[in-house]
């Protein structure tokens, strides 16, 4: 019988659904607008719908997981550990929602040493 790897210790925790538009800002509660986040990143969104690019300096909307693809704005670092944003939006969303908060990173070290991370 062949186990399973033993799940990692740490976890962010159970998803909760974000508004991908905050109802604050006038989102609505239409799937179209509802999406899965672990409790930091949407603490950390807030009512944000957009974000500074550290590297202009402009503001920029924050990515919208409904409409754009992942890989046209965020890459993994090379040892798995970091989200990078390649465009000014997903460099603005990785400031907003802290995806590489000390917290997030030492999960994704546990997921890496258990063989499931980064995604292939």
């Amino acid at each position: 019988m062949r186990l399973l790897p033993q799940p990692p210790r740490l976890v962010l925790g159970p998803l909760e659904i974000e508004h991908i538009v905050p109802r604050a800002k006038r989102g609505s509660d239409a799937i179209s607008n509802l999406w899965l986040s672990c409790r930091l990143c949407n603490n950390y969104k807030g009512t944000r719908i957009d974000g500074l690019d550290p590297r202009s300096g402009r503001r920029d909307r924050l990515y919208n997981p409904r409409r754009q693809r992942w890989s046209d704005h965020f890459k993994w670092s090379d040892d798995g550990l970091k989200i990078v944003g390649l465009t000014p939006r997903g460099r603005a969303t990785a400031i907003a929602f802290q995806l590489n908060n000390v917290i997030a990173v030492l999960v994704r070290a546990e997921w890496i040493a258990a063989g499931w991370h980064p995604p292939r």
